[in-house]
């Protein structure tokens, strides 16, 4: 028996394996002068193993569940082919979470110990078919040679180790194996004193990653630093040679998250696409600063759009990205993201910029205002202006309190329109800017908050600034099932009032008190709730005419009788058992008239009628106007029910409302012919799931005075995954002048071709608000999509006849576990496509 003593591994990845045997005295003296007698013919391997080593081994782990482990591993010809298994013969957990377009993936390895564990502190053990101990300190292990510390294994046809100078061969295909990385080469040279190893002829397997490639030499120096000398490495699968990345060194140090590249070329097809002196790739999860894969698209307004973003990983919970952009047709420009994350907020500040627009002056883009030129309607030259954003997104918890910030702000309404951002800031006709902070406990609410806007439309009317309100509730138990309430409001009201006049001109301040007291009562057949309250309302208006009192008040009680009950009965329909409900509600309510022709409008509206409308105590929004009513709304809901899941496959509603006065409150003053019926319009909703994948939804307000829709919204959704979408729709409302129609499908139409596009079509003007198609290509190696889309936007408010449609291109290519260009199609699709989310991003791919 032939005794070693642990001289240690190297820690290092791919190429982390230094093997030094240290044979002890025992072996020494036990064997004859000259040579160890071979092990004969046929027998069992010749064991090398160390009792005695310099640190005590971690106790191994108790029990495994056994998958393939290093044993069942071989040289291949063609490793990552060898270690690739088809989705088939997978875990079946493993499996299922893979998406149809990957075939399969990498073995899932086995190892004795835990795979966290530090492998330098496990003993060496080797073994060959024969072993041969020379005097001069040289072992030579011949045949089925296997050297084995921790986790880690090396496999050769031979091996020599030379214990004076602690260099070793190991030759007759090199096999390394330990947690996520299989490395094989031809021959290996290493030194057990310094960890240093290189290699010739290699192939290697990142197993975490998917990682493959080659390379001639590999060499690790004493410091754990892989250097590869004329490699190739991709993500595709073995046999798929989409896409590979050659370089004439790759570079990974020890615990870096980034390897380098240097003199790469990205081929795609075999085709070199890309040369860049330098390239980093992730060979972790962790971030790391570097620059990502650029943005691409063109249209025909903006020519080609290219922004190149750079990631800043300044701390684990605070990063940057900044976005230098070039719009050929407009400028150059830079935009910037700061995200910051802690145990009780998160918090994200966005900002672009893009200076002297070529195509907008501040008011008109550059063709308007060469026509008004030549039309003699404005005189003068185009000068080009700066356009911005700054945006804040924060939401805070501490305790009781809640905080929340959205502000954004743009230099003019147009600039979602011409620029977009690559910031996660979204599009929108007006920009709400809001701040708050709220307290909750037990029964009491409080609320601080401020809130302005930014309108992005042509209207010549600012809205009211709220700076601030302050709100408060309480609710109280009384003896019995009574309970109480007290709500409080102190609001103040400010805009640019300049141009204004009349009532419109008012700003100023808004006290409103509103105590009430309620009676629930509720039991499994159905609930009665029983209210009344009083509310009042105090003003103190500046800018007001002389003849409208500057503190006015109002005063209106209210009560109200809510009650329902609940019928359910047992079905079967189309071979599965079901409830059905049926649901009747009646909700009388009467409120107080009050004379509010001479309140301003700081924040009331006319709610949208419907459903949700018959059951509420206002059909205002706001309290600026508080309605009377003397009214009874009628409803009824039936629902089918899993009874075993509870899942809701069905929910049909219908009702209205009976007045028994006319109602004398307007937004205007003036009481019109649909405020003397003694019925409203009927409203009914409808939501289905008639399958797992399909869901229906749809609103109708018909009008019975009138014989006609006020208002239809349907709608039908086939969605079973990100892949297989259907969505058409259809809205009509008069009141707006709406009508249209929505077809949008992402489908695939072979196991990696996939058809997406949308179809949204307004009947009034007779065009297409916007279209877009395109086709894709994704595998688990990378994605190729390629859209073109001809689209109306227009914030401006203007007509749709009068917008001149935009047209673009937009490519999006993405290396699967490193990046990829062209992030806005993400956005088109995520709004156009309804029940499509973005995939998660990937890892930054940097030079």
């Amino acid at each position: 028996m032939m005794r070693a003593m642990r001289r240690g591994w190297n820690r290092h990845g791919p190429a982390g394996l230094a093997v030094g045997l240290c044979l002890g005295a025992q072996a020494v003296l036990a064997a004859s002068p000259g040579a160890v007698p071979d092990a004969a013919p046929g027998s069992a391997p010749a064991p090398i193993s160390s009792p005695a080593a310099a640190v005590p081994p971690p106790e191994p782990v108790a029990e495994l569940r056994r998958r393939p482990a290093a044993d069942s591993l071989t040289v291949s010809e063609d490793l990552a082919r060898a270690l690739w298994r088809p989705k088939s013969d997978l875990a079946p957990e493993r499996a299922v979470g893979m998406p149809p377009f990957c075939g399969g993936g990498y073995l899932s390895l086995d190892f004795p110990f835990p795979v966290g564990a530090d492998s330098d502190g496990y003993p060496i053990d080797a073994a060959g078919d024969t072993a041969s101990y020379q005097v001069d300190g040289e072992v030579v292990l011949i045949g089925n040679v296997r050297i084995d510390q921790g986790n880690r294994t090396l496999k050769a046809a031979r091996a020599e180790l030379d214990h004076a100078t602690g260099r070793g061969r190991a030759e007759g295909g090199v096999l390394l194996v330990q947690p996520g990385t299989v490395l094989q080469g031809d021959r290996a040279d290493i030194d057990t004193d310094t960890g240093a190893a290189e290699l010739e002829d290699v192939q290697f397997v990142l197993l975490d990653s998917e990682f493959r490639g080659v390379a001639d030499a590999l060499a690790q120096d004493e410091a754990g630093t892989l250097l590869m000398t004329r490699g190739n490495f991709t993500r595709c699968e073995p046999g798929n040679g989409n896409w590979r990345i050659g370089a004439s060194q790759i570079e990974v140090e020890q615990d870096s998250v980034f390897g380098v590249a240097r003199h790469a070329v990205v081929r795609v097809r075999g085709v070199p696409v890309f040369y860049t002196p330098r390239i980093r790739f992730p060979v972790t999860d962790d971030r790391q600063s570097g620059w990502m894969f650029p943005n691409l698209a063109y249209s025909d307004e903006d020519g080609t759009d290219v922004s190149v973003p750079y990631y800043l990983n300044l701390a684990p919970n605070y990063d940057a990205t900044l976005l230098p952009r070039y719009v050929s047709r407009r400028g150059a420009g830079l935009e910037g993201e700061f995200r910051h994350m802690s145990g009780w907020q998160d918090t994200t500040l966005s900002g672009a910029i893009l200076g002297d627009d070529d195509l907008y002056n501040g008011t008109y883009d550059r063709d308007d205002f060469e026509a008004l030129v030549d039309d003699g309607e404005i005189v003068g030259e185009f000068v080009p202006e700066d356009r911005w954003l700054y945006a804040m997104d924060h939401s805070g918890v501490i305790g009781n309190v809640q905080t929340r910030v959205d502000y954004t702000a743009v230099s003019d309404r147009d600039y979602f329109r011409d620029l977009g951002s690559d910031l996660g800031v979204s599009s929108r006709i007006e920009l709400e800017r809001r701040g708050e902070i709220q307290y909750a406990s037990g029964g009491l609410f409080m609320r601080v908050w401020a809130q302005r806007f930014q309108r992005l439309d042509e209207a010549r009317v600012d809205p009211y600034q709220r700076l601030p309100e302050v709100e408060m509730t309480y609710t109280g138990s009384l003896p019995g099932p009574l309970e109480w309430s007290l709500g409080a409001e102190f609001v103040t009201f400010t805009r640019d009032n300049d141009d204004l006049t009349g009532l419109g001109a008012a700003v100023g301040d808004r006290v409103h008190l509103e105590p009430r007291i309620r009676l629930p009562l509720a039991a499994p057949w159905g609930f009665l709730t029983l209210a009344g309250g009083f509310r009042h309302t105090s003003y103190d208006l500046s800018d007001v005419p002389t003849t409208v009192e500057a503190k006015p008040e109002r005063n209106i009680g209210l009560g109200s009788a809510h009650g329902g009950l609940f019928f359910e009965r047992d079905l079967t329909l189309f071979g599965k058992d079901l409830v059905q409900t049926l649901e009747p509600q009646l909700f009388y309510l009467y409120q107080e008239y009050a004379d509010q022709q001479d309140l301003p409008l700081f924040d009331a509206t006319q709610l949208t009628f419907g459903y949700g409308q018959l059951f509420r105590d206002n059909r205002f929004s706001g309290l600026d106007r508080i309605g009377d009513a003397n009214q009874l709304s009628t409803g009824v809901t039936t629902r089918f029910i899993d009874p075993r899941s509870g899942r809701e496959y069905l929910r049909a509603s219908l009702g209205e409302i009976v007045y028994f006065d006319d109602r004398r409150v307007t937004l205007g003053g003036s009481v019109t012919a649909e405020e003397e019926r003694t019925t409203s319009a009927l409203a009914a909703e409808m939501a289905a799931r008639v399958a797992s994948d399909w869901s229906i939804s749809g609103t109708v307000v018909w009008d019975k005075y009138d014989n006609r829709t006020e208002e239809v919204a349907a709608g039908i959704q086939y969605r079973s995954d990100n892949r297989h979408i259907v969505n058409l729709g259809y809205r009509k409302r008069l009141a707006n002048d709406i009508d249209q129609t929505d077809l949008s499908v992402y489908w695939p139409i072979t196991r990696h071709f996939a058809v997406m596009g949308r179809w949204n079509y307004d009947v009034v003007s007779g065009r297409t608000i916007e279209g877009f198609g395109g086709i894709e290509y994704n595998d688990c190696c990378w994605r190729l999509r390629l859209m073109a889309r001809r689209f109306l936007d227009s914030p401006t408010g203007r007509n749709l006849e009068d917008v001149e449609a935009d047209e673009g291109i937009f490519l999006q290519v993405v290396f699967k576990g490193l990046a990829g260009l062209g992030s806005k199609m993400e956005s088109v699709l995520q709004r156009g496509i309804k029940g499509y989310r973005p995939e998660t991003a990937t890892n930054g791919f940097t030079y």
